[in-house]
């Protein structure tokens, strides 16, 4: 097919001018240069902290095995997803501080390319020599669990006068076991604190009775109802219940 018939502002024209070859030239480069791109998760592993992505923006690529036809005269052809095994997940952390999420299959966010191979920096975490001449693979992506599809938002909406954390469950730490308390959470009196206001009870009840007894010589007067009521044991000692969500150490 005659090259003027070939369609598409980066082709070739018939005669090229030098500008027209740049611009072929600068295009080939930038589509092979990686920077970020989306990708969903396949797998993670915890304890290594490694992700399996799936590379959402597929790359097209000239199909030089379909013969050009005016209807389609430049044929192009759209490879799969590439599948990016085991590359770094990116948690906030300094020092013994971090934040992790619970990173899960179908969890979506941005791979970021480092324009070197990390495979030295990652045994040693030293300052090395990349060692391989080769730029911008995805293979040297870090995973950055953040952006969503439009299909799959936060829900509900954000909240605009407040930070959230939200999820399942939340940790204050990483042994964390007991549930925190809340504004109205209610309280029960621990065992020594409940055997102490039963001693009181009892101690304020007898000195009641004597103060109620009728002097010698006058008639006894019947009083019905509790004397001194009770104090209530909830109001004292332990937090009875708590948060089903948020624990802390």
């Amino acid at each position: 097919m005659a090259r003027e018939n070939q369609t598409g502002v980066f082709e070739i024209p018939q005669d090229p001018k030098l500008a027209d070859l740049f611009r072929a030239s600068l295009r080939n480069l930038k589509v092979q240069i990686r920077t970020h791109t989306v990708g969903t998760v396949t797998a993670y592993d915890t304890a290594t902290q490694r992700a399996d992505v799936s590379v959402d923006v597929l790359q097209v690529v000239r199909d030089n095995f379909t013969q050009p036809t005016s209807a389609n005269p430049n044929p192009v052809a759209t490879l799969p997803a590439v599948q990016l095994k085991g590359i770094p997940v990116a948690w906030p952390r300094a020092g013994s501080s971090y934040l992790t999420l619970p990173l899960a299959a179908g969890d979506t966010g941005e791979v970021h390319i480092q324009d070197r191979n990390l495979g030295q920096w990652i045994q040693l975490g030293d300052a090395v020599d990349p060692v391989s001449a080769i730029t911008h693979a995805l293979a040297d992506g870090v995973f950055h669990p953040n952006i969503h599809p439009d299909n799959d938002p936060i829900t509900p909406p954000t909240d605009d006068a407040a930070a959230v954390l939200e999820s399942d469950a939340i940790k204050l730490g990483r042994l964390a076991a007991l549930g925190v308390a809340r504004l109205t959470d209610t309280t029960a009196a621990d065992v020594s604190m409940s055997t102490w206001i039963t001693s009181v009870n009892v101690a304020i009840s007898a000195i009641a009775a004597i103060l109620q007894a009728p002097p010698p010589g006058t008639a006894v007067v019947t009083v019905t109802g509790a004397i001194i009521p009770p104090i209530p044991p909830s109001d004292f000692g332990i937090i009875s219940s708590a948060s089903p969500k948020v624990s802390a150490e």
